[in-house]
Order: C-alpha cells, then structure tokens, then sequence
C-alpha cells in the first residue's frame, strides 16, 4: 500500500528483547520476493570508556521493534508467522501499524546507511547549555529529557505509534567553555 507520495508504508514489528538482529535476518530470508524494500531495527552509535579509552559501541534504538518497510503487509504478517519466535506485526484500529510521515522522517533524516545508525554527535559545553558541534544532533530541535555525559548519551523525546517515547542518542562532550 503506497502512501500518497509513492512511498511503501513502514510497518513496525514487536519482537522479544534481543532477537531484533536475527528477526531482521529470518525475515528477509522468509519473506517472498519483492515484499520487502527494507527491514531494520535501528540503532544509535556511542562512546564508552573501556581500561581508559574510548570505544565505539552501537545499541538498539527501538529496543523490541523491527521495522519492515513494504506493500503487502499481508505477505509481511504471513512472513512473520513463518519464522521461529515471537514476532507479531503491530495493529490499530484501521488494521496495521505503520509508522506516520513525520517518524518516517525522523528515523530517516538520523538512522544513516543501509543498516539505519544514528551517528555519535559532539558538542560543547558553555555554562548551562550544551551546543551540538558535529553530527545529527547539530541545527536540530529537540526536547532534551536529559544527558548522561558518563555514558556520551543524550536522552530525546520523540512520537513514536502516537506516543512520545524517550530515546537515546549518543552524544559526547569534547569540550567545555568558560561563559
């Protein structure tokens, strides 16, 4: 079902914490051809600190969720009953859950590449603000829930099925300056 634009719907999938990478593999082994354009579990690049360096680390941005973008959700949910585990597509009133234009967007504008990863922004910190330097983050507005320098995280809030959901998104302060 295309949208107005032309564009395959980008349906969600609830799968079991910790099988999104292997849902996404079973999936596009399953799936017939031409149902799937893309299927991914998005994710977030970050820093951590490991016997005194820097690591980079990549986690699940929607932990539980796979999105499968596609025409047929029937063939999709036909899909998912084929492969082992729990994977069910999501459902609303009008039938299933896809994702609306604007989380389209959002996912789209930051999850990068064909595997769909936010890269690790920096910033610098002056006094109580924090001024996004390099990377997604940078020239975007977003309501910052709050930020885990420790962990080079920035937690953002985000509509996510109609809900504002609270994501991380990985974001180092490299520098501070005086104000």
């Amino acid at each position: 079902m295309r949208t107005e634009a032309g564009v395959a719907e980008w349906y969600v999938v609830q799968v079991k914490g910790g099988r999104e990478a292997a849902t996404v593999a079973a999936l596009r082994q399953v799936a017939g051809e031409g149902v799937l354009e893309e299927c991914f579990s998005p994710r977030w690049r970050t820093q951590r600190k490991v016997r005194g360096a820097w690591e980079s680390v990549e986690r699940l941005l929607l932990p539980g969720y796979v999105i499968a973008v596609t025409d047929f959700p029937l063939e999709l949910d036909d899909a998912l009953r084929r492969i082992p585990g729990f994977a069910r597509l999501l459902r609303n009133e009008q039938g299933f859950a896809s994702l609306d234009r604007d989380e389209v967007a959002w996912i789209g504008r930051h999850a990068l590449g064909a595997d769909r990863v936010i890269p690790l922004s920096k910033a610098v910190k002056a006094g109580d603000e924090v001024v996004v330097v390099e990377g997604p983050l940078k020239d975007r507005w977003f309501k910052v829930a709050r930020i885990d320098r420790r962990r080079a995280t920035a937690y953002v809030e985000i509509d996510f099925l109609g809900r504002k959901k609270e994501v991380p998104i990985g974001l180092m302060i490299v520098a501070k300056q005086a104000v």
